[in-house]
């Protein structure tokens, strides 16, 4: 059987030599959206001017950010959210961003309107990499509640500090931080009267020591979740501080993303876009995917993504969902790769392909334009789900399961169509629905572009922050 191995080699030049052949390029991509129109964000709402903000986004410490993310970098989706709400709000805001630094980059950096200023993490990478320097800071900074490094106050701690002592953070109106709670009260404590913004792309707040986190967040003055299943999980645990948390979803460039006239999908090809890791339930679309090759033997299967399985504890800190406590030995280094590659060896030579490296965010567009299906098994219960939007934004139907934040994204039967979590007939069902129902098919392809257009673009998406930071500075001020 002919499959990239899961470990080493990419298909990506097999792909572009046998089934795509479209001019997909960065020097092209201007056909796509890249070359945007300008936007005015203060005066998109309500159509009057409104002051001007300076405001500071915090990403991150763990990857170098290379501006724009979606043409240059290989991230994750929370530093692609951070990197294009910044350049947006750089039309009409004074925006900086923090990020850390990589070995040839620039200390600072202006691009698209916002200064990138880069922190050392030399220091903070070399301790973390060193197993007894990590066990003396769990040591001394443990708990009641065992709590992993990621939860210290210590971690990245050069990062950190370089941060709050940078000059050109102290006279910022908004500084706004991804989920990196204990930085709230070092900003806090340095910038009093600046209005801070926390702004989740997990679970952490839910499954952290309760304690710790409801100091870290009484000093944010806004928790932003990047969905209300975020959002309402953090107003359930802290009760008090209810009136603080909101939610903004993430986005997608629409003009980016659209399917170009004459573009087909392929027939019965179905994509899947994510990590290989257990949580994201890709040994249950595989298992799906044998029911639907027994009904239809030229459907296809690709699946795209990186090999990378993070530890259990670290995406779930105290979980309590037994759909993930039961994958818990494929957490184990290796162990789901293994499992992956038993599965795949099973099913007919050319029937499933892979790109699992160096892909880019811009690079998956044709992949989603390939696609007659995008299938998001995922089994726990997500807090968004980017390739779901990127999918409806190439009017592509999806598949995805009822958990999380999917019901919030996906319209059940008329934008796609929503599983159960871990089931596999259910699965199968709902993807041979689509296959033998082209009319649904083309139903739910132009509904979810309908739907991603209204909720899920990155106009209206900077236009709902903004209002949320002008009502921040508003009602934060005249308490003063």
């Amino acid at each position: 059987m002919s499959v990239t191995n899961l470990t080493g080699n990419t298909g990506w030049t097999t792909l572009r030599q046998g089934s795509f052949e479209a001019p997909y390029t960065a020097t092209g991509a201007a056909q796509f959206g890249l070359d945007r129109r300008a936007i005015s964000l203060t005066h998109m709402t309500t159509g009057q001017p409104r002051r001007k903000l300076k405001i500071a986004f915090i990403f991150m410490p763990i990857n170098e950010i290379r501006p724009p993310v979606y043409l240059n970098s290989l991230c994750s989706s929370g530093d692609l959210v951070m990197d294009e709400l910044a350049r947006r709000l750089a039309l009409s805001h004074d925006v900086i961003a923090y990020c850390a630094r990589g070995e040839d980059q620039q200390k600072v950096q202006k691009f698209a309107g916002v200064e990138y200023r880069r922190m050392s993490t030399w220091l903070d990478c070399r301790l973390l990499n060193h197993q007894k320097i990590v066990g003396l800071i769990d040591l001394l900074c443990r708990q009641k509640v065992r709590q992993p490094i990621f939860n210290s106050a210590l971690w990245y701690r050069q990062y950190i500090g370089g941060v709050i002592s940078d000059p050109s953070l102290q006279d910022c109106d908004i500084v706004h931080i991804m989920n990196i709670p204990q930085l709230v009260p070092f900003l806090r404590a340095r910038l009093p009267r600046t209005r801070i913004v926390l702004h989740m792309h997990s679970q952490w707040l839910e499954q952290l020591d309760p304690t710790v986190i409801e100091r870290r967040i009484g000093a944010a003055d806004l928790v932003l979740g990047v969905s209300n299943f975020i959002a309402a999980g953090v107003r359930r645990r802290f009760p008090s501080l209810a009136h603080r948390c909101r939610h903004i979803y993430n986005g997608v460039d629409i003009e980016l993303f659209a399917r170009p006239p004459g573009v087909r999908p392929k027939p019965k090809r179905i994509l899947y876009v994510g990590r290989l890791a257990p949580e994201k339930g890709v040994h249950v679309l595989l298992d799906a995917f044998r029911i639907v090759l027994a009904q239809h033997p030229d459907a296809y299967l690709e699946l795209i993504g990186p090999e990378r399985v993070l530890p259990r504890e670290v995406l779930f800190p105290a979980c309590d969902d037994q759909h993930v406590l039961d994958l818990e030995p494929y957490f184990q280094p290796g162990a789901y790769a293994e499992l992956l590659r038993a599965k795949i060896s099973q099913f007919p030579s050319g029937s499933i392909s892979f790109l699992n490296e160096g892909i880019k965010f811009i690079e998956l567009i044709p992949h989603y334009h390939a696609a007659s299906i995008f299938a998001f098994p995922s089994v726990c219960e997500e807090s968004f789900g980017m390739p779901l939007i990127e999918a409806m934004a190439s009017s592509t139907p999806v598949v995805a399961t009822r958990g999380g934040a999917f019901p919030e994204i996906v319209d059940d039967g008329l934008s796609g169509l929503l599983v159960e979590r871990s089931n596999v007939q259910s699965l199968a069902t709902a993807i041979l629905q689509l296959l033998s129902n082209p009319n649904q098919r083309d139903a739910m392809a132009e509904a979810s572009l309908k739907r991603a257009s209204l909720h899920f673009s990155w106009d209206r998406i900077a236009a709902d922050l903004v209002k949320e930071y002008e009502r921040l500075v508003r009602t934060t001020r005249a308490n003063d």
